[in-house]
């Protein structure tokens, strides 16, 4: 299904802006404007994890062309997943502690989840499972 592509590809994108933000902020000004609209309400985090579990979940039930029936976009679908624990985690840990600013598992995850956003985007009918 097409629309769940686009979604995937746009959420896993998003996820890794708000990944790099603590190092690449200083230099891209609009990671520092997506961090503060994603932390303006308390809804935006919750209503991002429930989205990241319906778009892997969707991925999974409903492949684009030539996937499997049953586990189409694994790859997508894992990382979308990776992505929702890790912004579950810190969401359950807030504290007004103060933040590392390069804490390199954070960017080791937005480094893959913007890989496999933009390998997913390029080859979208390559089945990698």
């Amino acid at each position: 299904m097409p629309q769940v592509y686009f979604v995937c590809v746009v959420y896993l994108v998003l996820a890794s802006c708000l990944l790099l933000v603590d190092k690449y902020g200083p230099s891209m000004l609009f990671l520092i404007n997506l961090q503060s609209f994603y932390r303006s309400r308390k809804q935006y985090p919750v209503i991002f994890i429930i989205l990241g579990v319906v778009v892997a979940a969707s991925l999974v039930l409903f492949p684009m062309e030539p996937g499997p029936m049953v586990l189409g976009d694994f790859i997508p679908a894992f990382t979308t997943l990776v992505v929702v624990f890790y912004f579950l985690k810190a969401y359950n840990s807030r504290t007004d502690a103060v933040v590392s600013f390069n804490d390199a598992k954070r960017n080791a995850l937005g480094y893959v989840s913007l890989g496999v956003a933009t390998l997913h985007f390029l080859f979208p009918s390559i089945v990698l499972i």
